[in-house]
């Protein structure tokens, strides 16, 4: 219980990182250093949070997956963080240009496709169970993204899901949810090496793996940014005659411009990402991630709120219904036992009475205005 509880606190924190990193993004600031500066602020938050620990009379523990590698435990624990960065690294930056591309209300729905991906990925790598409930779920999850497009179902059947493809911000988070996928797997595989513990010492282990992981990606991003900033176009900041911007100037810019913004963002990245190592060690992948992904509707309402998106009458329908698909692979997971809350039976139930709202839905709204935003 206490990792879905934690899970669920996460997929808040998640939409108001989502949030955050978009409103930094809005200002036209380059993606790679604002990864540098939220894995900075985000690797300040874990040190400080190892010191609480080891004031307290904890201590930092590393998993010891390198036992079932025949390698030693540093080496291990080095090859999963540059697998790690370069996964994950990737994801981030595809993310944070689908943001910089698309509507919020209609970017982050999309990564509610990661359990989608994790099923397999669980099963095959992981030995988790699959239920024909998940099955159902992940079904609502896929026709809730083809909702968010369906304006073009007048141009054909197929056309909501080649517009996925099509456009660059919904293609990039769907990139990012596969990338994700992996790093998810990979997160469980290497926190589970060592089987069962007390509390202190799971989240002993979720600190330290987000210290390496913050560590290893702020070198990235800062090796990025270098050589992105020595190759930017010199330009002048106004139409005004002002010298153009320096290299230094351009580093510190987004503290001039938007402060508080960025260091919301690299706080709640640093909250997510805590969270979520620490429920991985208590639950399946697959369903911590579905939980995380439950926050669509909530990125909706911020989009509307935050960043003035209108038009949205589309994406909350299809958030709803991939939220409810969310909500079926959560109940039929299997635990440990082979038991699940809710049977294949009551999944149909569930999707039966989804897939009718969604008809009403459609039916009252089919007159509304398009919901679709292009994505140049």
């Amino acid at each position: 219980m206490i990792g879905l509880l934690l899970a669920c606190v996460g997929a808040v924190f998640n939409v108001l990182t989502d949030a955050s990193r978009k409103k930094v993004l809005d200002q036209a600031h380059d993606a790679a250093l604002i990864s540098l500066w939220c894995k900075l602020l985000a690797l300040a938050c874990y040190l400080l949070l190892s010191v609480l620990l080891l004031a307290g009379g904890g201590r930092l523990d590393m998993p010891a997956i390198g036992a079932s590698l025949g390698l030693p435990q540093g080496t291990a624990f080095i090859l999963y963080l540059l697998l790690n960065s370069l996964l994950e690294g990737t994801a981030i930056i595809l993310n944070y240009r689908a943001l910089q591309l698309a509507p919020l209300s209609l970017c982050v729905p999309f990564m509610a496709l990661t359990p989608v991906f994790l099923l397999p990925a669980g099963h095959f790598f992981l030995n988790e169970a699959i239920s024909g409930g998940m099955v159902i779920g992940v079904f609502l999850v896929v026709v809730g993204s083809l909702v968010m497009n369906r304006q073009l179902f007048a141009q054909g059947w197929l056309e909501p899901a080649r517009a996925m493809i099509r456009e660059k911000g919904s293609r990039y988070m769907l990139m990012v949810a596969l990338l994700l996928t992996c790093t998810s797997v990979l997160d469980k595989w290497f926190l589970s090496g060592s089987g069962d513990a007390a509390f202190a010492s799971r989240v002993s282990r979720s600190v330290v793996l987000a210290i390496g992981k913050c560590s290893m990606l702020t070198l990235v991003f800062f090796g990025l940014t270098l050589v992105r900033l020595r190759n930017r176009p010199v330009v002048q900041p106004t139409a005004i005659a002002l010298p153009p911007l320096s290299t230094a100037s351009a580093w510190t810019r987004p503290w001039r411009d938007i402060p508080a913004w960025l260091v919301a963002a690299g706080i709640f990245e640093a909250i997510v990402m805590v969270l979520q190592l620490i429920a991985l060690q208590f639950a399946p992948a697959a369903l911590i991630i579905s939980i995380k992904r439950s926050g669509i509707l909530l990125a909706c309402g911020l989009g509307w709120f935050l960043f003035n998106e209108r038009g949205i009458t589309d994406r909350v329908i299809g958030s709803c219904v991939m939220l409810a698909g969310v909500l079926i692979f959560f109940l039929t997971k299997p635990d440990a036992t082979g038991v699940s809350i809710f049977g294949s039976l009551g999944a149909l139930g569930v999707a039966g009475a989804t897939l009718a709202g969604l008809a009403v839905a459609l039916r009252i709204t089919r007159s509304g205005p398009s919901a679709v935003t292009t994505i140049k």
